[in-house]
């Protein structure tokens, strides 16, 4: 695999780390979505539990790792419990708390549970990530939006192993590295450079 990947890239490109880096990105978008999926079943369980829905465990279940979807799940999170409360309740309470619920573990689902567990555990910043998913969703539409935080990490990792690509490295990146001496030096060779481009006899200071 690693000669594999030497050969795709470079024979600069340290084959057996990108493996490495992208098994880890892997395990750790796996990993968060288990733990944002179980933080959102588990409280729509109990929200529909404490309003006394019956099959409030099955439905809340369902219905929180429906609502990791970005977008199109809420639509589904909402249509699940509520299609079940039409059955047992006559009442608007108990409808008003189900859609208040859902809306509120969807919000903070997307702005802080995803960027917090799942986008930082692929070593993406939570910027990064947001704009990721508006990306990919625009780009590739429903399987964008699923694939939105991998793809992005995946970039990363590539950009991490380009020294020309720090910069992107660095945008994606939760944490900054240092810029190589070489970048450095090439932009400074190039902005002494531009006067004497624009003139074509100022000399370079």
């Amino acid at each position: 695999m690693a000669i594999r990947m030497n050969g795709l890239f470079s024979s600069g490109i340290d084959a057996v780390r990108f493996i490495t880096n992208v098994n880890q990105m892997i395990r750790g978008f796996v990993a968060g979505n288990l733990i944002v999926g179980f933080v959102m079943a588990a409280t729509t369980t109990l929200v529909l539990w404490r309003i006394g829905r019956k099959g409030a465990i099955p439905l809340g279940i369902a219905s929180g790792l429906l609502n990791l979807l970005p977008f199109l799940g809420l639509i589904a999170s909402l249509a699940l419990p509520l299609a079940a409360a039409m059955l047992q309740f006559n009442t608007p309470g108990p409808y008003i708390i189900i859609t208040l619920t859902i809306l509120l573990l969807h919000v903070v689902s997307t702005n802080l549970l995803i960027p917090k567990f799942i986008a930082t555990r692929v070593s993406i910043g939570p910027v990064a990530a947001t704009v990721g998913i508006l990306f990919w969703g625009w780009l590739w539409g429903v399987m964008g939006l699923l694939l939105a935080v991998p793809l992005t990490a995946f970039i990363k990792l590539v950009a991490d192993l380009h020294p020309s690509l720090c910069h992107l490295s660095n945008m994606l990146a939760l944490t900054p590295r240092a810029t190589s001496r070489w970048v450095r030096y090439g932009e400074t060779a190039l902005e002494r450079a531009i006067p004497y481009l624009r003139t074509g006899h100022e000399k370079l200071p």
